[in-house]
């Protein structure tokens, strides 16, 4: 097989990750909205709308970092250029495995340092830690897709879908 068909395949693979990854983030989303919003079919009181600090007992670490990585996310997608792309989602896979995990590249820079261990290690301690694993796990495999890409576009997708992911495990910690 030529490296050209190579290439395609895997850009290809990677676009459709990006869209199974959407999807189930679009899912989750609308699942959460509506269990939030009481159509549940339970007969719990409303609860009140999110607030935008952590909530008590909640990993500060871990919140910060997802900031960051939410920002750097929207950052890569933004980008005009496949250098600035891949840099700013390679920022973000940094953010979510921190310093000891598998895919850590010093070379991309390490927006989170002083902020946590990594979103992975430090999202066990935030409320609801296990139903957010894995969306986190997505958002972590999706970066890691996203990173090895060879167009800009397919780098932006990935983005898209890992910042998409991290916003619903903030979301989830509150």
């Amino acid at each position: 097989m030529s490296k050209t068909l190579q290439s395609k395949e895997r850009d290809d693979a990677v676009r459709r990750l990006t869209g199974s990854v959407l999807v189930l983030g679009l899912v989750l989303l609308t699942a959460t909205a509506s269990l939030a919003q009481g159509y549940g079919g339970g007969y719990e009181t409303p609860t009140p709308p999110p607030s935008t600090t952590p909530a008590a007992g909640t990993d500060v670490k871990a919140v910060a970092q997802l900031r960051t990585g939410i920002e750097h996310a929207r950052n890569a997608a933004g980008s005009g250029t496949m250098a600035s792309a891949v840099s700013h989602l390679g920022h973000v896979l940094n953010c979510i495995e921190g310093t000891r995990g598998r895919n850590f590249n010093a070379s991309w820079g390490h927006v989170c340092q002083g902020q946590g261990d990594g979103i992975l290690t430090d999202v066990k301690g935030v409320k609801n830690a296990d139903h957010l694993m894995l969306v986190l796990e997505s958002a972590d495999q999706l970066a890691a897709s996203g990173v090895k890409a060879r167009e800009l576009a397919a780098v932006q997708n990935a983005a898209r879908g890992v910042g998409a992911l991290l916003q619903i495990v903030l979301d989830g910690t509150r």
